[in-house]
C-alpha cells in the first residue's frame, strides 16, 4: 500500500476518532468545552468569535462538528471520488482550528492542513482513487 493511501487512512481514522470523542465527551459539556477554547485562544478575534458565536450555540455546533467529522471519515474511507474533496474540507477545518487554538494547536493544525492539501494535490495529479 502506498504511503499516500496510508496517510489518507490515518487521517480518516483521525476524523472517525474525533467524531466519536465529540459525540461521547464534548457533547455532554459543550458549553464548557468552548469556554475553555476561548480562554486558550491566543488571537483576540478568535476568542471573541468563540465567545459570541460558539458558546451560546455550543450544543448545535458540537452536533454539526460530529456530523462533519463523521462525513469526512466516511468519504475518506470510501477510497473513491469523495476523498479529494474531503481532504480539502479537512484542510480548511484544520485552518479554522489553527486560528482558534492556542499557540501549540496553531502549529499542529497548520501542519495538519498542509498534509491535507498535499495529499489532495497528489490525488488530483495522479487521478487515482
Amino acid at each position: 500500500m502506498k504511503r499516500r493511501n496510508i496517510a489518507e487512512l490515518v487521517i480518516g481514522a483521525l476524523y472517525a476518532t474525533g467524531a466519536l470523542f465529540q459525540a461521547f465527551d464534548t457533547l455532554r459539556r459543550s458549553e464548557e468545552f468552548y469556554r475553555v477554547m476561548a480562554e486558550q485562544s491566543w488571537l483576540r478575534p478568535a476568542e471573541l468569535f468563540i465567545e459570541r458565536a460558539l458558546v451560546p450555540n455550543s450544543f448545535a455546533v458540537t452536533v454539526l462538528v460530529v456530523i462533519f467529522q463523521a462525513s469526512l471519515a466516511i468519504a475518506i474511507f470510501s477510497r473513491g471520488a469523495a476523498v479529494r474533496p474531503a481532504l480539502v474540507a479537512g484542510g480548511v477545518f484544520s485552518i479554522v482550528g489553527a486560528l482558534t487554538g492556542g499557540p501549540a494547536e496553531t502549529v499542529g493544525y497548520a501542519v495538519l492542513a498542509l498534509i491535507h492539501f498535499r495529499l489532495a494535490s497528489k490525488r488530483a495529479r495522479l487521478s487515482v482513487p
